[in-house]
């Protein structure tokens, strides 16, 4: 089994951020302006997010061979049509067709002779110039291949040739408007990106890359505070349980059907009641986005879809306690505060319509 490398993702920002992840060029391609990023490897992570957001990498080389009417460069999708898994030492053999017709190449391991922790990919003696000429353009890649994607680099070889690489451990994690699979410039993904170096950056091969909510990047070797992760992982059961306890709500009403009376008539005195937010409006004197607790009480109004059968005082959603300060009976407006330590911007995100609250006594 290959090494695997975990990089946590939090995003302290204000909006939901693509976060991508790039590997480094080995050191025989840094001075190559020929040489393009490339990366399948994003996820979208939401601003102060609940869960556990990580890129996971195992340390599977690959090499990759393709062609294509697309003239390898900037802003260019480029998938390899052929890629083989390789180790280090491993010595490889691309094979470029001549147009016409045009076809894809081939690749194959020639041997195992590359030199002590190196790669080497041979192409043949293809007619480069006739081939462009023709509108058909060979391309080859080197990278790590993760269950979330490719990460590595793409150039134009030349015919005969071996390029010589020795790989570099080294990640970028960026955010912006990559493209999968789509040339990037180097510049831009070294410059604006969080740098993990193996082993300096990682513990027990675990980091924590923070994005700020000025835009900065924090990298912190191992993975995020303990209680992080209990808390993502408590409310990640609380939500299972909410939706379950959703689920057998929905399933009650529909066996019941129109032989449900009135819920003033009927449940009157019900101690509970499961309802959908409609709509929320927040005061206007709402705190501004941040991560701390908040220090005033946070307060609002919303509308629930059925209207209500008891004097509920106090509802919860997704383990976190509202108290109500007025929601008249048969009525289906509620006014609520909140005082606990979530930021405005989490309780936002998470109070909208569409959400599944319990209310109580």
């Amino acid at each position: 089994m290959p090494d695997t490398y975990t990089i946590y993702l939090i995003n302290e920002g204000a909006s939901t951020q693509n976060f991508w992840c790039f590997l480094q060029r080995p050191q025989e391609l840094v001075d190559d302006p020929n040489v393009f990023a490339n990366s399948s490897t994003q996820l979208a992570v939401p601003p102060n997010s609940p869960a556990i957001n990580t890129f996971t990498i195992p340390v599977q080389y690959v090499v990759g061979a393709g062609a294509s009417n697309h003239a390898v460069g900037l802003g260019i999708q480029v998938t390899s049509t052929t890629t083989v898994n390789a180790e280090l030492n491993d010595e490889f053999s691309a094979t470029y067709a001549d147009v016409p017709p045009p076809l894809g190449p081939t690749l194959t391991q020639s041997g195992t002779g590359a030199g002590p922790n190196q790669i080497s990919i041979a192409s043949n003696a293809f007619n480069q110039v006739n081939n462009e000429a023709n509108g058909w353009f060979s391309n080859m890649s080197f990278g790590i291949q993760t269950a979330q994607g490719f990460m590595g680099m793409t150039w134009s070889p030349s015919p005969s040739q071996t390029t010589t690489l020795t790989p570099t451990l080294q990640f970028y994690v960026a955010v912006g408007s990559y493209g999968s699979n789509t040339l990037a410039s180097w510049n831009t993904v070294s410059n604006t990106s969080a740098q993990l170096t193996v082993p300096y950056s990682f513990a027990l091969r675990k980091a924590t890359v923070t994005y700020t909510a000025t835009g900065q990047w924090q990298v912190t070797p191992g993975a995020p505070p303990a209680a992080q992760l209990a808390r993502a992982s408590q409310l990640s059961g609380v939500v299972d349980a909410h939706r379950s306890l959703s689920q057998a709500h929905s399933d009650l009403i529909s066996l019941l059907g129109s032989s449900v009376a009135p819920a003033s008539g009927l449940f009157g005195d019900a101690t509970s009641q499961l309802d959908t937010v409609q709509s929320v409006t927040w005061d206007s004197a709402l705190p501004e986005a941040g991560g701390a607790a908040l220090a005033i009480p946070l307060l609002g109004v919303l509308t629930v879809k059925t209207a209500l059968v008891s004097a509920f005082s106090y509802f919860t959603l997704s383990g976190i306690t509202f108290n109500i300060t007025s929601a008249p009976v048969n009525g289906t407006t509620i006014q609520f505060s909140y005082s606990g330590n979530q930021s405005a911007a989490a309780i936002e995100a998470l109070l909208k319509a569409g959400a599944q609250i319990l209310l109580g006594r």
